[in-house]
């Protein structure tokens, strides 16, 4: 064989081997899932948030208990009613509520606490009771505020874990002692008039 062929022969297989080894497809330095690789896959896992899925639908009551009262909402067929005192409910105020209550997430978790007073929860300001239709409960505590209000501590169920809750949803569920969510009154029918009362007549004397 010519040498000059052989030698262009052995120059395409080593530029082939080139582009095999340093080409686009293969594996970065390190292996796959490397770090700092595009796509490589976390070694971290992901904090758990969720305190707890419960099924809206079959949430039965919620109790909520203060050191200086209490009160609560109890489903009643499509319906809801105020406990103690058995008024009809604002629905629409009150499913908002069961419907944020069935999902508890948790904007951060705070694991290994060892002193649960310094978060308010030794003796909770607040405890909610979650009654589901088949008997069973779920019960949040609720303690103090984070600092800069960023969020409200909570305990879930028998979990040790600190979790913080977001500030609005801890108010909700105060509201239903310090401003109970009751019915609306029904709103007037379009074109009433208000009750006018007519006059007997006095004849002229």
């Amino acid at each position: 064989m010519n040498p000059r062929v052989t030698v262009g022969l052995l120059a395409v297989l080593v530029a082939l081997g080139a582009y095999v080894y340093f080409g686009p497809n293969a594996a970065p330095a390190g292996g796959p899932g490397a770090p700092g690789t595009p796509g490589a896959a976390s070694t971290t896992p992901t904090p758990q948030l969720d305190l707890w899925k419960l099924d809206d639908q079959q949430i039965a009551a919620v109790a909520v208990t203060k050191p200086d009262a209490s009160a609560g909402v109890q489903r009643s067929g499509d319906e809801w009613m105020l406990t103690p005192s058995g008024e009809p409910a604002d629905r629409l105020r009150v499913n908002s509520l069961i419907f944020r209550l069935a999902s508890l997430r948790a904007t951060r978790r705070l694991d290994s606490v060892t002193n649960l007073d310094e978060f308010g929860l030794t003796s909770p300001a607040m405890v909610a009771t979650i009654r589901m239709a088949d008997g069973t409960a779920h019960t949040l505590k609720i303690g103090g505020k984070a600092p800069a209000e960023s969020g409200t501590y909570t305990l879930a169920d028998a979990d040790p874990t600190v979790y913080l809750l977001s500030n609005a949803l801890a108010q909700d569920i105060e509201k239903i002692i310090s401003d109970p969510p009751r019915q609306p009154p029904p709103s007037p029918s379009p074109g009433a008039s208000p009750d006018v009362q007519i006059l007997p007549l006095t004849p002229a004397p």
